[in-house]
């Protein structure tokens, strides 16, 4: 076996163990879950990065580890966007019954699907990923970030 082979075998390990991991995580979600317990669940995470003294700290990890923006704007659009998102979300439904047509006798259910992949780039190594979590657990999924090797410290918190 070559190194390439090597290496292309662990990380094919790497990835059936993070997705094995997600698909535990996201059948543990999804049991004990509700629209409630989603909802809390996007709120919380939006929060992490919304902080004010978390979010000017972050950026400013964001801005050293990629050499990409400046700390203000990076405050800014983490703000803004996760902000954005938020209310976009806000009363939507995205579990469970939704609706009935009575004259056709269908109801509408949704439900999770499973292990969501999300790719960061390196120009926007927080809002992305935050965001990409918060429309995960909003619909009840899993997620497995991706980040651009420039971004990884930032994606990690």
């Amino acid at each position: 076996m070559t190194v390439a082979e090597d290496t292309q075998f662990e990380d094919e390990k790497i990835i059936d163990d993070l997705v094995a991991a997600g698909r535990l995580a996201q059948q543990h979600y999804e049991a004990n879950g509700s629209q409630e317990v989603f909802d809390k669940a996007c709120q919380a995470v939006a929060w992490v990065l919304m902080e004010p003294e978390r979010n000017k700290q972050l950026a400013e990890l964001a801005v050293a580890e990629t050499g990409l923006g400046n700390v203000a704007d990076k405050i800014k659009k983490n703000h803004n966007k996760t902000l954005g998102l938020m209310r976009d979300l806000k009363d939507v439904k995205s579990f469970g019954h939704i609706s009935d047509n009575k004259e056709k006798g269908l109801s509408s259910y949704l439900r999770p699907k499973g292990v969501i992949a999300a790719i960061v780039p390196s120009t926007n190594p927080l809002a992305t990923p935050v965001n990409n979590i918060i429309n995960a657990l909003k619909t009840g999924n899993a997620i497995i970030i991706a980040p651009s090797p420039k971004g990884v410290k930032p994606a990690r918190l």
